[in-house]
């Protein structure tokens, strides 16, 4: 799945020149991108809440008409919005400010040419812990970890279940299971691999899913279920 990138910045020239700027680097580092522009924060306020756009990343000026970026990121937080924000400003005296509003970096104007590459990567390198990435068809796809809820192996094809929709795509399950080690799923059968936050109950050889959704426990993982299920009841 592309990055999906958000330039609010009230210069149109700016603008263009930053998004050429990112178009380079996603050639150079094999990320897909989509990018949006905003002359606005009011703009990028009403896209975000009509669901234009779910922005990954928004890159946003500091010093704009109407709400300043300050006070367009801090309606975006006040709206649960998540994304990482980088503010882009001349004034290296904003910086500070950018912590009220968790701002993940800050970017002067004249230095984009020479900083954006390492903006990028960190940014990927952000949004790489939470998110999984997968192919499916010819196509790239990165999932938020938190709205996976199981994992199903059907032989080398693995789906993944979020609540909305299902993926599949090629992998081994014990490599999969490898893979996602730390990040809170919990291996309950040879055919599945769950997320132990949406556990709602087990009994037996089965345990049931905040969905609904029932998934069977198998005799060689019943053990390791029921330690790390009644750990996280203990909580």
């Amino acid at each position: 799945m592309a990055m999906n990138i958000a330039i609010c910045d009230d210069e149109e020239i700016f603008r263009t020149y930053l998004r050429n700027l990112l178009v380079k680097d996603s050639f150079a580092c094999g990320q897909d991108i989509r990018v949006e522009e905003y002359a606005l924060g009011e703009a990028l306020l009403a896209a975000v809440e009509e669901e234009s756009i779910r922005p990954d990343l928004i890159f946003l000026d500091i010093r704009m008409p109407g709400l300043d970026g300050l006070e367009t990121a801090r309606a975006l937080r006040q709206k649960g919005e998540k994304s990482l924000i980088v503010f882009l400003s001349s004034l290296s005296e904003y910086a500070r400010k950018g912590y009220e509003v968790k701002a993940f970096r800050y970017l002067l104007k004249e230095e984009a040419d020479r900083e954006l590459g390492k903006v990028m990567e960190e940014c990927r390198k952000e949004l790489g812990e939470d998110w999984f990435s997968f192919v499916q068809g010819h196509q790239i796809h990165r999932i938020p970890k938190d709205d996976i809820l199981f994992f199903e192996s059907q032989k080398r094809l693995i789906l993944l279940h979020t609540a909305r929709e299902s993926y599949t795509f090629y992998r081994k399950l014990d490599m999969l299971e490898a893979e996602l080690e730390g990040s809170g799923f919990l291996r309950c059968h040879r055919s599945y691999l769950v997320q132990e936050r949406y556990v709602r109950r087990w009994k037996g050889n089965s345990l049931w899913l905040e969905d609904g959704t029932e998934v069977p426990i198998s005799r060689g993982f019943e053990k390791e279920v029921n330690r790390r299920l009644m750990l996280r009841k203990g909580e």
